[in-house]
């Protein structure tokens, strides 16, 4: 019986042969076929040893937060950003062992949120988030960024155990993974742990896939604990290749409006820099005599055309005072501003839009030319196609007829951005005009900045010159405030030998921390950070009073005075390890700058405490409603 049973096992016999041999020896029928039956799971693990498996697949055996590490590292993570919880022990103990991932720790969820989203956008890899089911919220701030930035993250808890699902359990409320729902693409809890690494595949791949997006996981604690056996893949094999040419008829179409325009418009957004067609976007603007534009401010986190170029225009207005009245537009990789009571384009305009995302592709304007597809295929073959349209002297003449207005009027208004910070030329407090002149003066050319400001940002960022083989410009759209300061950390983290600058506001200092900076310390980053300190949430006071309400008819600001009592951000920095000073006149503007660019060379991070001008209704006010606990007293305790 011994031999039958091993021929089965081995796949020498069948399972009709197991049961007659099985008869033949005087085992009835009903225990022939339970045998056989227990035996089955027992024969496929046999033929699934036997049978080789290919490189990019193996079989793992261990605890849940084994196989959850094992499968991170076949999708090639090399960071987990991370805010401890006793749930995730295995994955910690996993990572004792571990030396090809690093943990990046954090005293808040919301630095996590920051710190991956900077590291994605900078690396173009997914980022990997690991915190307790509380701090979820916490992470959400950050997770609304990347949501509408369309950046890959992946944020996985620590899952209340099975066994108390439902009962109200410690730090359990009824399916929190839905309170993540608008804000990502995909959510999930994994049911086994024999599942951990296919659900981890599977996150990965629909965070990473264009239009690419955040992703949440629960892994229950009782899952990280017991141990099984499952299959480990490569990360390679799910990965989906976005990279769509568009429809050859569409290419012919938009290419003939291009040419036959009277008046066209260039509208660059962030999805050329995802795709990597910064190149080819300005070959077409110069073939085409194309002036450029970008999104209004807060509608794109990247500068996707070089900002020096003296076809760019700037950022996108309604009403444009140049080039005046348009009448084709080619929208390339970014949302349209949003319409509200009136569109901000119009109706006349014959638009062409070229998107990875068919989601916000035609969602809100007529659009003549839709296309799906990876923009630099697009451009490529637009580029093609108004080649086998236009002889090279028509080419000439339309690109003669637009290029010279273009650039004559870029010029005049260089110089008349350099005359207005000229004029606020050391003042006290600071202009953003000078700042932004001193900053241009001392940065690397190649320099990452890490923007996250309001007041003053319109000066700034037309001084500073990005794009192309100037600096690398981060922000985000979805202005959910604290961004900047762990989103820097991550720009660092992934691209080490550049320079890189935080500039950001008081308020979004403060949203972020300063405890940040703990995490700045403990892993050497070495980052200027550069805090516009106007003691006031500026640019919100200045849009409150602008409805001309009572508080602006008494001049009396309720709720955007930051001061009383002033912050020392520089004090703030050093209870963290991070060393700084505060800037208050326009002569120390540049020794500080050279002094934090010394600090960042020689590995340490910096923090530069900037008294800057506030602007608007209202700004030399430091009144602010008063009010004492104090007061409330009745006796003195």
């Amino acid at each position: 019986m011994k031999g039958l049973i091993k021929q089965y096992l081995d796949r020498g016999v069948s399972r009709r042969d197991l049961l007659s041999g099985l008869a033949a020896v005087g085992v009835s029928s009903i225990a022939a076929r339970s045998m056989a039956s227990s035996l089955a799971p027992f024969q496929a693990a046999a033929q699934q040893q036997a049978e080789a498996l290919p490189s990019w697949m193996r079989v793992v055996e261990g605890t849940g937060g084994q196989l959850l590490v094992e499968q991170l590292k076949a999708a090639g993570i090399s960071y987990i950003f991370v805010n401890p919880s006793s749930g995730e022990a295995p994955v910690f103990d996993a990572l004792v062992d571990e030396p090809s991932i690093q943990i990046i720790s954090a005293l808040h969820e919301g630095s996590l949120g920051g710190m991956a989203d900077g590291y994605a956008k900078a690396s173009g890899k997914t980022a990997f988030i690991l915190c307790s089911r509380p701090g979820v919220t916490n992470c959400m701030t950050q997770l609304f960024n990347s949501w509408k930035d369309q950046i890959p993250v992946m944020l996985a808890v620590d899952y209340p155990g099975r066994e108390s699902d439902g009962q109200d359990a410690f730090e359990e409320s009824d399916h929190g993974e839905v309170m993540t729902d608008p804000i990502t693409k995909w959510h999930w809890i994994a049911e086994t742990t024999e599942k951990i690494p296919e659900i981890t595949r599977r996150a990965l791949k629909f965070a990473s896939t264009a239009p690419s997006g955040p992703v949440f996981v629960g892994f229950p604690e009782d899952i990280l604990e017991e141990h099984a056996k499952a299959t480990v893949m490569d990360q390679e094999k799910f990965t989906v290749s976005m990279r769509i040419r568009p429809d050859p008829a569409l290419v012919e179409e938009a290419a003939r409006l291009l040419l036959e325009a009277q008046n066209p418009l260039l509208y660059t957004g962030d999805e050329i820099v995802r795709c990597g067609a910064q190149k080819e976007v300005v070959e077409l603007a110069e073939l085409l005599g194309l002036p450029a534009t970008r999104p209004y401010g807060s509608m794109g986190w990247s500068k996707a055309f070089p900002t020096r170029h003296p076809l760019y225009l700037g950022d996108y207005l309604t009403d444009m005072r140049f080039p005046g009245r348009v009448d084709v537009m080619l929208n390339l990789g970014s949302r349209l501003p949003y319409a509200g009571e009136r569109l901000k384009m119009r109706p006349s305009v014959k638009l062409i839009q070229v998107r990875q995302d068919p989601t916000n592709l035609a969602r809100v304007y007529p659009t003549e030319v839709p296309m799906v597809a990876d923009i630099k295929m697009a451009i490529t073959d637009l580029l093609a196609a108004v080649h086998s349209m236009a002889t090279p002297d028509r080419l000439r003449r339309i690109r003669d007829a637009r290029a010279p207005r273009t650039h004559e009027y870029t010029a005049k208004m260089r110089e008349y951005r350099q005359t207005i910070a000229k004029a606020r030329w050391n003042r006290s407090p600071i202009s953003h005009g000078q700042l932004a002149v001193e900053l241009e003066s001392v940065l690397d050319k190649d320099a990452c900045l890490v923007a996250e400001i309001d007041s003053g940002r319109t000066m700034m960022e037309h001084i500073l010159s990005f794009g192309g083989d100037d600096k690398q410009y981060f922000s985000n759209t979805g202005r959910s405030l604290g961004w900047a300061l762990p989103a820097s950390f991550g720009v660092k983290l992934a691209q080490p030998d550049k320079q890189v600058v935080a500039i950001l506001g008081d308020g979004a200092f403060l949203f972020s921390g300063p405890q940040p900076l703990w995490s700045f310390a403990r892993y050497q980053v070495p980052v200027t950070i550069l805090v516009m300190n106007n003691r006031s949430y500026n640019n919100e006071r200045n849009r409150i009073w602008a409805t001309r309400g009572r508080q602006f008819q008494v001049g009396r600001d309720m709720v955007c005075y930051l001061g009383s009592p002033d912050m020392d951000y520089v004090k703030m920095a050093a209870g963290f390890g991070v060393e700084g000073e505060v800037v208050r006149e326009p002569s120390q503007i540049r020794p500080a700058l050279e002094r934090a660019k010394r600090a960042t060379a020689s590995g340490s991070p910096y923090l530069l405490d900037v008294h800057v001008e506030r602007g608007g209704n209202g700004a030399d006010s430091d009144w602010h409603p008063a009010f004492s606990v104090k007061s409330l007293r009745t006796r003195n305790v």
